[in-house]
């Protein structure tokens, strides 16, 4: 599995900042003034609209708990492999054996230089921001970011170059660059939405954040508006656990699809089946991940000049939409039921293997097997 890490960095949010604006761009360039003609789609993004402003979340969002549970494990072994190390130092150095003590050393060297590469990255989940917001205003034409520096700023809607762009070992995404004279990006930010290749479902959320930045009267507001079905309020308050579920599925979402509607995007088939372990310990992952950040917040200034009416009728986070959740039939239930107790014992057994063998890598000692125990206990030989 590769982790998306574009744009995550706490020093350089992303790679191409410094760099000229290269021709291939212009390829998959969309436009501010251009109206493709294609149908909202919000995606599960928005956290705040009004007819003021519109807040979305970031596009590492919902991959939040990737880089917590599989690192994490890469942690645990890190300091696993600096015990067994300075261990295997002290043991050499009493023996007399300068060989073996240097190479020991060298050894415990490179573990601490692993375990600080691990714990840099993180810190891209952990102690930060429970999320990264991307502000649209759309009466003064201008749009607020906080990156994973934490750093804000504020972007010009109308001078951005936007196109769709990937990374090494991510998926498309939409680009907003803020280019100087000399054609070198300064700034840049993306889309929270993403996508296998560069294609219309891109352009769909395009023209959902462009529409809404166009436009000018309340009948073009309520246009925008009607297309959100889910509003995600966590400027205010952490996620609950049942959010943390929804959003730590959606890699098993068909991104084809509009997923506002879940009842028809969310794909419960053999690879949600296969994947159901992994998919637990993302959620376990994200729900560490949440408990450790804390919500953002953007300053007075900005405050003040994203004032909202309080009377807005468009304000979704006073009115919700209120979509009609599906109603699951008693088979599966069922079915959903045993997929989640199979996954766990899958999840506990390997958990029960890595903790075997690092038992078996300690001197000295008969451990006892924590997988034969798990499964004495599942199979009932307690009895």
């Amino acid at each position: 599995m590769f982790i998306d890490l574009t744009g995550r960095s706490r020093n350089k949010t992303y790679s191409s900042i410094g760099k000229p604006y290269k021709e291939e761009y212009k390829a998959y360039h969309l436009c501010q003034d251009k109206h493709y003609g294609l149908p909202l789609r919000p995606q599960r993004t928005v956290v705040q609209f009004n007819s003021t402003y519109m807040e979305l979340v970031d596009r590492w969002e919902s991959a939040r708990g990737e880089i917590t549970h599989i690192q994490g494990a890469a942690f645990l072994l890190g300091i696993f492999g600096i015990f067994v190390c300075i261990y295997g130092l002290i043991v050499a150095f009493k023996a007399g054996g300068i060989a073996i003590t240097i190479g020991m050393f060298i050894l415990s060297i490179i573990c601490f230089g692993i375990l600080w590469f691990v714990i840099r990255i993180l810190s891209r989940e952990l102690f930060t921001y429970t999320y990264f917001p991307i502000r649209f205003n759309r009466k003064n034409g201008k749009v607020y970011v906080i990156g994973a520096d934490k750093q804000v700023e504020t972007y010009d809607w109308n001078a951005l170059k936007i196109h769709m762009e990937n990374g090494v070992n991510a998926p498309w995404d939409i680009r907003c660059c803020d280019v100087d004279d000399k054609g070198i990006i300064r700034r840049t930010f993306s889309f929270p939405f993403t996508h296998s290749s560069p294609n219309e479902f891109l352009q769909h959320h395009f023209e959902f954040v462009n529409a809404y930045m166009r436009s000018k009267t309340n009948k073009d507001i309520k246009h925008v508006a009607d297309s959100i079905r889910h509003v995600f309020p966590i400027h205010q308050r952490k996620e609950t656990l049942q959010e943390s579920i929804e959003r730590s599925r959606f890699e098993f979402h068909d991104r084809w699809k509009d997923m506002e509607y879940p009842e028809t995007s969310l794909n419960i088939d053999l690879h949600y089946i296969a994947a159901t372990p992994f998919w637990l310990l993302k959620l376990l992952g994200r729900i560490v991940s949440i408990k450790t950040c804390t919500t953002p917040h953007f300053s007075f200034e900005i405050e003040a000049e994203c004032d909202i009416d309080p009377n807005d009728k468009f304000d979704l986070n006073k009115k919700p939409p209120n979509p009609p959740r599906r109603e699951y039939s008693l088979l599966e239930k069922a079915v959903i039921g045993v997929l989640l107790i199979i996954g766990s014992i899958i999840g506990l057994s390997v958990f029960a293997l890595f903790i075997d063998i690092m038992g078996a890598a300690r001197p000295h000692g008969d451990y006892p097997s924590f997988f034969k125990i798990l499964w004495d206990w599942l199979l009932f030989r307690w009895i």
